[in-house]
């Protein structure tokens, strides 16, 4: 089979999956933030197979499929926020220091993390996530950021495992 055809079909399969994830957001109550994360992760051999041209174009496709077809919209608006992560990763691994990388990935999501939730409440009018974050008191909304850092730092210690978990163990068996 042709490389190119190799790469369309991987990327079509992940695609899918990634999409199938993205509509357990919705269905799962629980798993509206867990699905988009999982499904990001589904980007780590898109990108290592095909490089980052592909891997952008899976990540832009995943996000227009979960935008139409995943029932709840938070699962998708979170993916389109950071389901691209692990190829921005690669990019913070540059910079000069671990202190500059890590402030750096720190900034990145709570930004991206802030903007994605002002867009559902204020532009998308997502009136239960407003009504949700309105009844909660300051101090819960600051430890609700500083779990979310937590859970973002070990979110990118899991990418590094995974990286290397696929490129010794699963990539020799997939005779890509």
């Amino acid at each position: 089979m042709k490389r190119r055809t190799k790469t369309l079909a991987l990327c079509g399969v992940l695609a899918a999956l990634a999409t199938a994830l993205l509509f357990f957001g919705g269905v799962l109550p629980f798993a509206a933030i867990a699905c988009p994360v999982l499904a990001s992760l589904v980007l780590i051999p898109v990108y290592a197979e095909t490089g980052w041209k592909w891997g952008l174009a899976w990540y832009l496709t995943v996000s227009l499929l979960g935008l139409i077809l995943a029932p709840d919209k938070e699962a998708a608006i979170l993916f389109v926020f950071f389901g691209y992560y692990p190829m921005l990763r690669k990019w913070f691994g540059r910079l000069p220091n671990r202190i500059l990388q890590w402030a750096a990935k720190l900034v990145y999501v709570n930004a991206a993390g802030l903007a994605a939730y002002a867009l559902m409440i204020f532009v998308f009018r997502m009136e239960a996530i407003a009504q949700e974050y309105a009844n909660m008191r300051l101090y819960l909304l600051i430890g609700l950021l500083l779990l979310a850092n937590l859970s973002f730092v070990i979110y990118d210690l899991l990418i590094g495992r995974l990286e290397i978990y696929y490129h010794v163990r699963l990539r020799p068996k997939l005779n890509l």
